[in-house]
């Protein structure tokens, strides 16, 4: 139990100021627990905040509340840097102790787990407000109009088939062309509507060489397979209308062989555009993602690439973002390798220029990096708003949760054994405790993609498999799932996940669409799981059990993949003496031994909201 321990995180909770500027003095708190049964808060002698300025520590001399802050304890601190680092040190009957991202220490830590507030600002504040629903472009829906030969686009390459085709077998299946467009999706939106998701993840959608589309061929036109330029405005027009936004991909890491800057450099050594690339013998070696020929990579130090595709408001990045097309934003496709080879290392630098841009044409825009690994150093706060949490949400849930595909399916070479509710959390923990907040909060968070197996194949039982999207819509970040998850799509490998959505409904789980629905409703209408801080209360092999808090809001959520015992919790530890369940829980209140008891049931997914 964590109840026991003082806490800190820095959302609004704790922090009065969680987006400060430069020069500003923020107050911070720490909550006491309660260590005895008439209430009172755990006793302190003194405690300080070490903070760095200038690569120098400070401290401040933490302030006890009073009356009904008496279980809080209050430091100032100015943001003198971009990044400003602190961490807490309590005198305790027990001992000196460390408090920071980690936990509570007795033991003197480094900085990499030391609390961070960004002065840079942070992801736009509707972002932990929407749940992104993810669309594979050429396999949501379609309208027959675009496909095959009606368009002046190339796709000589393409294996046009029906839309109940089974996925291919190895490169084939890249080249399986469906015929799905953007005016499909414009006519399917009521479904999203009823579903309650808030924006639209869209995978590339530029002329390509391929059905995924991360080999564009230009940036300068939305692909006339997909409808065009006119498609795409539609689309965001309708959406908008809808309350939905929508966002799509970039890939600032390389381009496609068919890509007409690639295709000019290869014709002319002296061109612009051959600087745009790294060539070792001009023109037939180069330097390629993870050595495929077709994704020539870009070299950042050319500044007329980067003009013409992301520094200022003539680039392509800035175009996207403007009338008619207003995307809410970029994913940019695998960003932990942007910018970086072998020695050269100018990933903050795209970031930083990236995110520059965003601010100067509208820094009510969301900038998000594919990273699958550790993030903490490409993502300090100035640059990505945040990075698709693969590391500190999806792998840990799939550990927990799933079986056999779901270590494979993200990265995880020779694979490791699943792992209980505690492991899951020490690695949570371990991520989150590495980035600032806000980091954290402008992170898109998901369970499987276009890039991994299915959720659902992932899991050996259905209930698991929504009790984990349940847990995913508690987690901080901008939750996302992948189409047709919400009504039960199957699959082992990536390629077989990006099957075409069914729209014959007979074939829909509806198991599935109802507890999606459910559960985004929830997340919808409750403050604290899309803005509240995070903490621990309990974790164990087969459940775990945590908080969600605002000033406003307290919600208690018990995910579990099991039966288990039952767990009684102090109400005074709580600090609460009913639980109202608003998910899969009755009402609770005390017992006579001042213990409030959560039921033990399982696999399930519960909130209660206290008062």
């Amino acid at each position: 139990m964590f109840l026991d321990q003082p806490h800190h995180d820095p959302s609004a909770r704790y922090v009065d100021q969680p987006r400060p500027s430069i020069g500003d003095t923020v107050t911070v708190e720490v909550e006491l627990p309660t260590t005895s049964s008439d209430g009172a808060a755990m006793p302190i002698e003194e405690a300080w905040l070490r903070g760095m300025r200038d690569a120098e520590q400070f401290w401040a001399k933490g302030e006890r509340g009073t009356g009904i802050d008496a279980d809080r304890i209050r430091f100032d601190i100015e943001c003198t840097q971009n990044v400003q680092n602190y961490r807490f040190y309590l005198e305790t009957d027990e001992g000196p102790r460390w408090l920071n991202g980690a936990g509570l220490l007795d033991w003197d830590p480094s900085d990499r787990d030391d609390y961070r507030l960004i002065t840079t600002g942070g992801a736009p504040s509707w972002v932990p407000d929407t749940v992104w629903y993810q669309i594979f472009p050429d396999r949501f829906a379609t309208t027959g109009v675009y496909a095959h030969d009606n368009h002046p686009t190339d796709t000589s390459w393409a294996d046009w088939v029906s839309w109940d085709t089974p996925i291919a077998d190895g490169h084939e299946a890249m080249l399986q062309m469906y015929g799905g467009d953007l005016d499909g999706i414009t006519a399917k939106l009521d479904h999203l509507i009823d579903l309650g998701v808030g924006g639209i993840y869209l995978t590339p959608v530029f002329p390509a060489g391929s059905n995924h589309r991360y080999d564009a061929s230009t940036f300068g036109f939305v692909d006339p397979v997909l409808g065009g330029d006119e498609a795409l405005a539609r689309l965001s027009q309708a959406a908008d209308r809808a309350g939905l936004k929508v966002m799509t991909d970039l890939t600032l890491n390389h381009t496609g062989d068919r890509h007409e800057w690639f295709q000019a450099a290869q014709a002319d050594q002296h061109s612009d555009e051959a600087d745009f690339y790294f060539f070792n013998d001009h023109p037939g070696s180069y330097e390629s993602w993870l050595g495929i020929d077709s994704l020539p990579k870009l070299d950042h130090r050319s500044e007329e690439m980067r003009r013409r595709y992301y520094e200022g408001p003539k680039s392509h990045l800035a175009h996207y973002l403007a009338e008619p097309f207003n995307m809410a934003g970029w994913r940019i496709d695998v960003a932990n390798m942007t910018g970086r080879l072998g020695p050269l290392d100018l990933n903050q630098d795209v970031a930083r220029a990236a995110r520059k841009t965003i601010e100067e044409t509208d820094a009510d825009r969301w900038l998000v990096g594919e990273h699958f690994f550790d993030a903490s150093l490409d993502a300090p706060g100035d640059g990505w708003h945040g990075v698709m949490n693969y590391a500190g949400i999806t792998r840990p849930i799939a550990s927990w949760l799933g079986q056999f595909t779901a270590l494979g399916a993200f990265h995880a070479g020779p694979g490791q054994p699943r792992r209980t509710g505690s492991q899951m959390a020490r690695s949570m923990d371990s991520v989150r405790s590495a980035m600032p907040w806000q980091v954290t909060m402008g992170s898109m968070t998901l369970l499987s993609s276009h890039d991994t197996a299915r959720w659902r194949t992932m899991c050996d039982d259905d209930e698991v498999a929504k009790a984990g999207f349940g847990l995913l819509l508690c987690m901080p970040g901008a939750p996302t799932f992948f189409y047709g998850d919400e009504v039960g799509l199957t699959a082992e490998t990536s390629e077989r996940a990006r099957r075409t959505m069914p729209w014959d409904t007979d074939t829909w789980d509806t198991s599935f669409l109802d507890w999606y629905r459910s559960v985004i409703a929830i997340r919808n209408q409750n403050v604290a799981l899309r803005h509240g801080g995070f903490r621990w209360v309990h974790t164990a092999d087969d459940a775990v059990v945590f908080l969600r808090e605002t000033s406003e809001q307290r919600l208690l959520v018990r995910a579990a993949r099991a039966d288990t015992n039952q767990l009684a919790i102090s109400a005074n530890q709580l600090k609460s003496d009913e639980l109202h369940g608003i998910l899969n829980g009755p009402d609770l209140h005390p017992g006579a031994d001042g213990t409030i008891t959560l039921p033990g049931d399982g696999p399930a997914l519960s909130i209660w909201e206290l008062n």
